[in-house]
This record gives structure tokens, C-alpha cells and sequence, in this order.
């Protein structure tokens, strides 16, 4: 293995058409499908479609002032005062004052102790894309991190997986409550002490390396006791980005703040006004997109939540006259699975009284976001990346400038002990997604020369042959000696029957070991059929190579996203 203190990156990309787990439709946009960069405003790989989209950021207008204030406000509570990290976040978040200024924005689910490793690819490939379109653009542009606490999918974000000696090892944060049910935004949920034993259970499956105490340390201090999981997800996230040579500036923004619900209160005004409108603008997408690839977000008529202190619940038109939804809303709406109504009228009123009761639904969050922020590119996910395919129309129908989207950076971190199993079977990531048995199998027969049952077959036969040859010399000899050659023919079958017994049972050890060297391989790299990036935590491999590790990542995150990279540590 080589030394923990200096890891060392190589890059070798492969094509996402040749790893499970990509759509077609995602496949296509990294690659610069034409016909399908149609469905959306920019490019993402133009140089010049980057520039203008910054440019269509910074000139849309919003209420920066009070935007900043609140950002100010926010990240105060994650940043601790008079660091260099928390000087670099509020120079960004000043910035956004200025009218030039546009944002390079990711977010993510609060994934406990940071969710799985692409969370941290999301994140630093912000951060390179801020810097790269500064220099673009000619104005500054500054990395964001959307904190995704009005979420409601608790059982999606409640637990993570680690490696332990060569095991997978998924720890939980479980605090006694259902994890399917809707409990309302996650962000606001307080970490009780049960806390303390996902806490545990992490530093015990994590081994005990130079690193581990002071990782530890930094988990255990974002993620204590009566910290809502919002909080614990950015404090964890400052102290990770605190280990890069340069303090990062990323700037926090949390969704779940009645003050930036009240910013976007026109916006949740207009889809309850005329919520047909956006409707219509999904279909159309949905219609066009599904000619050659898949629709990834449902329409649906009303693309807002009511958010109450404990669910999140869908509104939905009531009927009609033809007994039908009305999905213009003037015959009023309903909460999902209840029977509480309101009138379009009292639902707007509402809305203008008490924003902070609506939450948007994966349609309307890119809105939300881009109506705050002058976004001039989001770094999405592969999913994400099919999200925005149906999304064009929407903004327009909004007038809010869509950004670039830019896919996250994809990779693969292959370690020492399995770079080696590769290199001895000549085998690529790819080859490991399959059924192993099938991959063993072709290895196996390949490491076996020769077939052995046909090779001790003919053994045999020049056996017999050879006795048979000598029966009639022996006989002209001696006829008492015959018998001396059949017993001699019999021990001789005896041995080689011995011999193939023994050279069998060594051939299935080799076998054995070939599907256990295939295992730890697909555990090291597709724990559970997944790709590592979303079945891993990142705390797994700092805890193993340190921050020089993290570092690594952030100058040498290869900004062309167009393909998966392997990367050997």
C-alpha cells in the first residue's frame, strides 16, 4: 500500500455509456448530444455560453441587499468568527451585493456525517467552476452550497456506509421515529442522543489510523446533541473544506428561512395563480424528451408543498365540474391525503401572509434557487442533469434566466490492493458491475492452461498403451509376470487418479482465490452493485489517506466532467 501521508492521483476516464447506474439522456449531455442540448439555455463544456450565462445572472434583478443579510446571517452560524475560512465566505457573500457578481451554485440532501462521496465531488467541483469562470466571465463569481432542509425523505439521509476490512459497514442514525414517515422538513429535526451511537459505531468501523482521532474530532463537534441536522451537515462541511490549502469561501445557503421565502413569495404567487402555466411547459419538455430518451419528473399540477412544523404535503387541484382536476386552480385546492380545501383566492392570501408555509417541489426548487441567487451555473448530479432536460420552459414561463448545468465531477477512487487485482486479471471498472460469477468463471477457465480432465485422459491412455505394448515382451519372458504388469497398470491408475485429485483441489483453491480477489475488488469499487461515489462516505478514505487527500482532489479535479474518472490513490 502506499504511504497514507502522500497519496497520489491518476486519472483514467471512462465513457459513462460503459458503467451502470447512467441514463442514456445523461449519457448524451455529457457527451455534447446537440439535439438534446436543445432542451436546454447553455452549453456546458462553451467557454462563451458560460460567460453569458453569468452575464444573464448578474443582469436579472432581485434584492441583493437583503439577500446578502440573510446569508450573512446563515453562515455565521456554521463559520466560526476571525478564521480565515469565515473572512473568505463573507468577502463572497459581500460580492453578491454588487450587481457584477453571479453565483456558481451546487446543493445536496443533509446526508448524515456529509452524505456519501459525491457530495464532496459536488462540492469542490463548484469551487473549481467558480474560479474558472471568473476568469471567463471577467466578474466575480462565487461558489454556493444549497442546504436541501426542507427536504422531507429522512430515511434517504439517515445513514452511511464505510469500509471495514474489506466489509461494508452502514452506520444509522436512528432516533426512534418511523424513517419513512413524513415528519416535515429534515433540516429542522434536533439530533437527539442517539446521535452519540451512530458516533460510536462510525469510529469503531472506521480502523484506527494517524488521522482518525482528528477526523473524529471534527464529526463528533458539528454532529452533537441538540444540533438540528442542518446545522451539523454545514458545520461538518466548513471543518472538512478547512483542511485545503486556501480557505474556500464556499458560501451556505439554507432553504428552510421564512426570510427568503418572503423573497420569493411572487414566485409561489404565480404558479398557485395560474399553475396550468408551468403545467403546460412540462408536458411539452416531457412530449419532446420522450421521442428518443425518458422523462425524469412527472408533471404534476401544482408544484408547491404546505410545510408545517411536522409534514410536508403535496397540494393538489380539486375537481372540476367534469369531475376532473381543474388544473387552472380556480375551482381551489386540497392538501394530499386530507380533506382541508381552500379556494385559490385563500390559498394566494395565504401564501402573501405566511410564505414561509410553502415549500416548493423539485420543479420550483430550481426556481426558487435562481430567483435568490444570480446563478450562472449549477453542478448537478446525473439526475439532476435529466431534471433540467424538462425545466427550459419553465423558467421562461417564470422569466428567470436558466444557468448553465454543469455535471458534477464522477469518479472512482482505486486503492493500492485493488489496482493490483486489476492489473494481474487485466481488468477495467466496467468488467466488475456484472455478475462476478460469470467474470470468475471466464478467469478461472483462462488461468487454467489446459483442460484437465481431457489432459489426464490421454494420460491415461498412453498408459494402457504403454502396458499393453509391453504385456506381449513380458509374456514371451516370463507369463508369471503378467500379473505384475496389471497390479503395476493398477497402481499406476491409483497414483494418477491421487495426483488429479490433488492437482483438482489446488486448481479450486486458485479459483477461490480469484473470486476472492474479485470481491474485495467489487466491494472496494461497487459496494452493493452501486458505483463507490454513492454507496461510500468520504470519511472512509480520509480517514485512511488524511487531508493531503482532499487537497489532492481539490487542485487536481479534472473540470471536464464529460466522463467517469478512475483514479488510482
Amino acid at each position: 500500500m502506499r504511504s497514507a501521508r502522500s497519496p497520489s492521483l491518476f486519472f483514467v476516464p471512462v465513457t459513462y455509456d460503459r458503467l451502470d447506474g447512467f441514463t442514456d439522456l445523461f449519457c448524451a449531455y455529457a457527451s455534447g448530444d446537440e439535439a438534446l442540448l436543445k432542451q436546454y439555455a447553455r452549453a456546458p463544456y462553451d467557454p462563451a455560453s458560460r460567460a453569458a450565462a453569468a452575464a444573464a445572472a448578474a443582469a436579472h434583478p432581485r434584492d441583493r441587499n437583503a439577500l446578502a443579510d440573510i446569508l450573512l446571517d446563515q453562515n455565521r452560524r456554521w463559520y466560526a468568527d476571525d478564521t480565515p475560512a469565515w473572512e473568505a465566505a463573507r468577502a463572497h457573500i459581500e460580492a453578491l451585493r454588487d450587481h457584477e457578481t453571479a453565483a456558481v451554485v451546487t446543493g445536496q440532501q443533509l446526508g448524515l456525517f456529509g452524505g456519501p462521496l459525491y457530495t464532496l465531488y459536488k462540492t469542490l467541483t463548484a469551487l473549481q467552476l467558480a474560479r474558472q469562470m471568473t476568469e471567463e466571465a471577467g466578474r466575480p463569481v462565487v461558489p454556493v452550497f444549497w442546504l436541501e432542509g426542507e427536504d422531507h425523505d429522512f430515511a434517504e439521509i439517515r445513514a452511511l456506509t464505510v469500509l471495514h476490512r474489506n466489509e461494508p459497514r452502514r452506520v444509522v442514525y436512528d432516533d426512534g421515529a418511523d424513517p419513512d414517515a413524513n415528519r416535515g422538513a429534515v433540516g429542522r429535526f434536533v439530533l437527539t442522543d442517539a446521535v452519540a451511537t451512530a458516533l460510536d459505531e462510525l469510529e469503531e468501523a472506521l480502523l484506527p489510523t494517524e488521522f482518525r482521532d482528528a477526523l473524529m474530532a471534527k464529526v463528533r463537534a458539528a454532529y452533537m446533541p441538540g444540533t438540528t441536522i442542518l446545522d451539523a451537515f454545514a458545520r461538518l462541511m466548513v471543518a472538512l473544506l478547512d483542511d485545503l490549502d486556501e480557505p474556500s469561501g464556499l458560501v451556505f445557503i439554507a432553504d428552510d428561512d421564512a426570510r427568503l421565502h418572503r423573497l420569493v413569495t411572487p414566485l409561489f404567487r404565480a404558479e398557485l395563480e395560474h399553475p396550468a402555466a408551468t403545467l403546460s411547459a412540462m408536458e411539452a419538455a416531457s412530449d419532446a424528451l420522450r421521442a428518443d430518451f425518458h422523462a425524469q419528473v412527472t408533471p404534476m399540477p401544482v408544484n408547491l408543498f404546505a410545510l408545517t412544523d411536522d409534514a410536508r404535503t403535496a397540494i393538489d387541484p380539486v375537481e372540476g365540474a367534469n369531475g376532473e382536476p381543474d388544473t387552472s386552480g380556480a375551482s381551489g385546492f386540497r392538501l394530499r391525503g386530507t380533506d382541508q380545501t381552500f379556494t385559490q383566492a385563500e390559498l394566494i392570501a395565504e401564501v402573501e401572509a405566511h410564505p414561509e408555509r410553502f415549500s416548493p417541489n423539485v420543479v420550483l426548487r430550481p426556481l426558487t434557487q435562481d430567483s435568490l441567487l444570480p446563478t450562472a451555473a449549477y453542478v448537478a448530479g446525473p439526475g439532476e442533469v435529466a431534471y433540467f432536460a424538462q425545466y427550459r420552459g419553465v423558467y421562461e414561463r417564470f422569466g428567470v434566466p436558466m444557468p448553465v448545468v454543469y455535471p458534477r465531477a464522477s469518479a472512482t477512487l482505486v486503492e493500492g490492493k485493488i489496482q493490483k487485482v486489476l492489473d494481474r486479471y487485466a481488468l477495467a471498472l466496467p468488467d466488475l458491475q456484472g455478475d462476478l460469477h460469470v467474470l470468475h468463471r471466464r478467469l478461472a477457465l483462462a488461468a487454467a492452461d489446459a483442460d484437465l480432465g481431457a489432459a489426464f485422459g490421454d494420460a491415461q491412455r498412453c498408459l494402457h498403451q504403454s502396458i499393453n505394448t509391453l504385456k506381449p515382451l513380458i509374456e514371451s519372458i516370463d507369463k508369471g509376470l503378467v500379473s505384475s504388469a496389471e497390479a503395476t497398470r493398477a497402481a499406476l491408475q491409483k497414483e494418477f487418479a491421487k495426483l488429479k485429485d490433488r492437482i483438482e483441489r489446488a486448481q479450486k483453491r486458485n479459483e477461490d482465490v480469484i473470486l476472492d480477489h474479485l470481491e474485495k475488488a467489487a466491494v472496494g469499487l461497487v459496494p452493493g452493485g452501486k458505483l463507490q461515489e454513492r454507496s461510500l462516505s468520504a470519511l472512509y478514505f480520509l480517514n485512511k489517506y488524511g487531508p493531503t487527500l482532499l487537497r489532492r482532489w481539490h487542485a487536481e479535479l479534472p473540470l471536464d466532467t464529460s466522463e467517469h474518472a478512475v483514479w488510482d490513490v
